[in-house]
C-alpha cells in the first residue's frame, strides 16, 4: 500500500472517525456527527458525501412525524462490502468471501495434515474463492485465524507445530492480494466477537481447549495485548500434576498442553480421539473419568486466573468443550467456584459453541477498523 501524506492521513481520521460515530449511531444525521466529531459542517458533508457516493454509508429519510423537512438519516452499508476469510486449523482449511454483515458469498474447505503444505493449499483455495466471486465486488482486508503463537503486528505465524510453519510471514506471503491481511491467533479473534456481543462486560477470558490450549483475555473492554503478542498461551502454563513428568517441545516439563490436548487425551487413554468421544457417550467410567480430569487441572489454573484479574466470565469454546460439555460445564463451575476468595465478583462460566468463522471474522474487522489508526480504507 502506497504511503499516506499528512493530509491523506487527517482525512482518513475523519473519515474514520465519521463512521466510528455511524457504526454507533445508526440512523443519526449530519449535524449531530459535526458536533460528536468536533469536526465542521462543511467537513463533515464534504466527508459524507464522498462517502455515500462510494456506497459505504446509506442515507434515508424517516418519517418524524414533524412539519418540514426531515434531516436525512445515515447507516454503514455493512452489505456491500466484502473480506476474505481464513480459517487454518490442525487439521483443518476453509476459506470464505463474506460481507461484514456475515453474508457469504464463496467458501471452500480441505481437510489437511502434517505431510500438507499447507500454506499453498490456502494460497490455492484463495485464489479459487476469488475466481467465484469475481471483480466486482470490493474486498476489504483479508483476516486469517491461525491456531498457534501469532505476532500479529508483523503478520508472522512463530510457531504453529503441528502446520509446520515456524516464524512464517503470512501476511508477507500473501501480500500479493493488494489488501490489508490481518493475521491472529484464534482465540484472539474470538475474543473481539465476545467483546462486540456484550459491550457491557469488561473482563474475561477465551480459553479454547481442543487440539491445541490457547486462551485469549479482554480486559478494561480490550484484547489484551502483549509485548511479544504471545499473552494467552494458556497450554504452557504448568500444570499441577502427579507422576512422572512430561516433557514438552517448549523446554519446559507439566505444561498443560501435555494432559489435556487432544493428543495428551489420546495417549492417555490409549485409543483414538472419535473412540473417546463415543465412550462418553455410553458413559464408561474410564471415559468419563478422563474428562473429570480435565476439569481437574483446568480449574485451579482458571481459578487463580480470575482471583487475579478479577474476571467477570470465561467462556470455554473448542472441540472438547464441544463434545464433553455435559460434564466439563458442571465439573468445572463446581471446582473453580470452591477455589476463588469470597470478594470475587466472578459471574459465570459458559460454553459457546458453533460460532461460524464468519461471524467471528466479521466483527473483528468491523472491531479493527473502527478502533485503530489502520490504514484500511472503506
Amino acid at each position: 500500500m502506497r504511503r499516506l501524506t499528512s493530509p491523506d492521513r487527517m482525512k482518513l481520521i475523519n473519515e474514520k472517525n465519521i463512521l466510528k460515530i455511524v457504526h454507533e449511531n445508526p440512523g443519526i444525521y449530519r449535524k449531530l456527527i459535526a458536533e460528536k466529531t468536533n469536526l465542521s459542517s462543511q467537513t463533515v458533508t464534504n466527508l459524507v458525501t464522498e462517502l455515500v457516493e462510494r456506497r459505504v454509508l446509506l442515507e434515508y429519510a424517516p418519517s418524524l412525524g414533524i412539519k418540514g423537512r426531515n434531516p436525512v438519516s445515515l447507516s454503514v452499508n455493512y452489505s456491500g462490502f466484502y473480506m476474505i476469510t481464513a480459517d487454518i486449523n490442525i487439521g483443518r482449511v476453509a476459506v470464505y468471501v463474506n460481507a461484514l454483515d456475515e453474508t457469504v458469498i464463496a467458501s471452500e474447505e480441505r481437510p489437511v495434515d502434517q505431510k500438507t503444505d499447507v500454506l499453498d493449499v490456502l494460497k490455492e483455495m484463495i485464489g479459487r474463492v476469488l475466481e467465484r466471486v469475481g471483480t466486482v465486488r470490493t474486498i476489504l482486508a483479508c483476516a486469517i485465524s491461525v491456531t498457534g503463537v501469532v505476532n500479529e503486528d508483523k503478520g508472522i505465524v512463530v510457531e504453529a507445530g503441528k502446520l509446520n510453519w515456524y516464524n512464517l510471514d503470512l501476511a508477507g506471503e500473501l501480500s500479493y492480494l493488494g489488501v490489508p491481511v490481518l493475521v491472529r491467533n484464534d482465540a484472539n479473534m474470538f475474543a473481539y466477537y465476545e467483546k462486540s456481543q456484550f459491550p457491557a462486560d469488561l473482563n474475561f477470558m477465551i480459553a479454547k481447549i481442543d487440539v491445541g490450549i490457547g486462551s485469549a483475555f479482554v480486559l478494561g473492554g480490550r484484547v489484551l495485548e502483549s509485548t511479544n503478542n504471545v499473552a494467552g498461551e494458556l497450554g504452557h502454563v504448568t500444570a499441577m500434576a502427579q507422576g512422572a513428568e512430561r516433557p514438552c517441545v517448549c523446554g519446559k516439563t507439566n505444561c498443560l498442553t501435555k494432559f489435556i490436548s487432544l493428543e495428551a487425551l489420546e495417549a492417555d487413554y490409549g485409543k483414538p480421539y472419535g473412540e473417546l468421544v463415543e465412550d462418553v457417550r455410553r458413559k464408561e467410567p474410564k471415559a468419563v473419568a478422563l474428562i473429570e480430569d480435565v476439569c481437574a487441572y483446568l480449574a485451579p489454573i482458571l481459578a487463580n486466573v480470575i482471583i487475579l484479574l478479577d474476571l467477570d466470565r470465561i467462556i470455554l469454546c473448542g472441540c472438547t468443550v464441544e463434545y464433553f460439555e455435559s460434564i466439563i460445564y458442571p465439573c468445572l463451575d463446581r471446582k473453580i467456584r470452591k477455589l476463588l476468595s469470597y470478594w470475587v465478583s466472578f459471574k459465570r462460566l459458559e460454553i459457546r459453541t458453533n460460532v461460524k468463522i464468519t461471524a467471528i471474522s466479521s466483527r473483528f474487522l468491523l472491531d479493527y477498523y473502527f478502533s485503530t489508526e489502520s490504514d484500511i480504507r472503506l
